[in-house]
């Protein structure tokens, strides 16, 4: 009688979880973008909400929370119920960089958050304005040389801001950083020609590339960007770099394993489609796909890495 009394109680507690796996979701959740409407963040994440609504019947809902170079947004998710209806659609400068950057971090982006997956990489792209009389990377640096230039980024601490840093330290130039909330108002002002050069997500300038109004003249990675073949990378004009940042999916540090392996089988699911495949990489995005385990160890590494590049570089955020 008494196991069998102990069967029942270990029923009564384990019940919650099944129903919790079985059940999910049954509202509609939330997908936060820690970055202005319209930026790269927000094109991706309304690529995979669309795939989740389509996979689990409910509605995902993208909220864009800006600002403090991403700070704000992925803040309100740390501080949400761990319950699988608050989603951060991360990227790696408010996760990694800016605790590394800040003296009195605003939050721990490993240890308050659950990582479901890392699905995208985006190469950032070095971009000139209108304005700017060069068109090798060679040339541009003989004109940094001449006068100081100005560059934007989607804020301090951000991909596209080390990527500037690095730029300087490799090239040997010194330019006048100029920090934006997002990427979008970085390139009004460019085109405005209120600020000289960026590096940029690929994806993000890729339409204004397309037009002629922007020139790209590097790619900050490894090998060409399916999407602009003709851009040497920086490495092939002799300037080192390889900067871009990763777009993923991240919950509450709690959320249950149920959720998150419900989530990471929708995603994997969506992304593995050939047409979706091809319409991502169409905007000059790679399809990265790690589970929650490889994501938490590629976090660790770009802490690791990133801590140790910055006794070099010296960002401060405060």
């Amino acid at each position: 009688m008494k196991k069998i009394l102990q069967i029942f109680l270990f029923m009564i507690g384990v019940c919650p979880l099944f129903s919790s796996a079985q059940t999910y979701p049954d509202r509609p959740v939330k997908m936060i973008v820690p970055y202005p409407a319209g930026g790269p963040a927000d094109q991706i994440a309304r690529e995979l909400a669309n795939g989740l609504s389509q996979a689990l019947g409910q509605t995902f809902v993208i909220e864009a929370k800006g600002g403090g170079s991403g700070v704000i947004g992925t803040g309100f998710v740390a501080k949400a119920a761990p319950d699988g209806y608050t989603l951060l659609a991360g990227s790696g400068a408010p996760h990694i960089a800016v605790p590394i950057f800040s003296s009195n971090p605003p939050f721990d982006g490993i240890k308050e958050f659950v990582p479901i997956l890392m699905m995208i990489d985006v190469p950032n792209v070095m971009v000139i304005g209108p304005h700017i009389q060069a068109n090798t990377v060679k040339e541009f640096i003989a004109l940094a040389k001449t006068k100081t230039l100005t560059y934007g980024s989607s804020g301090t601490g951000s991909s596209t801001h080390l990527a500037g840093e690095i730029f300087q330290l490799e090239a040997n130039v010194k330019m006048t950083h100029v920090p934006y909330k997002g990427a979008s108002p970085v390139v009004n002002d460019m085109l405005g020609g209120h600020v000289d050069v960026s590096f940029l997500n690929v994806s993000a300038m890729l339409p204004h590339l397309k037009s002629g109004k922007l020139r790209a003249i590097g790619l900050s990675a490894q090998t060409r960007s399916k999407a602009l073949p003709d851009v040497p990378t920086l490495g092939e004009q002799g300037v080192p770099g390889n900067t871009g940042s990763w777009y993923g999916l991240l919950a509450p540090a709690g959320t249950p394993d149920s959720v998150v392996r419900v989530l990471y089988d929708a995603s994997v699911k969506y992304f593995a489609q050939p047409e979706v495949r091809v319409r991502v990489e169409a905007v000059g995005s790679e399809i990265k796909m790690l589970n929650p385990q490889q994501f938490l160890a590629a976090l660790n590494e770009e802490k690791r890495q990133l801590t140790e590049l910055n006794k070099i570089l010296k960002i401060k955020m405060d």
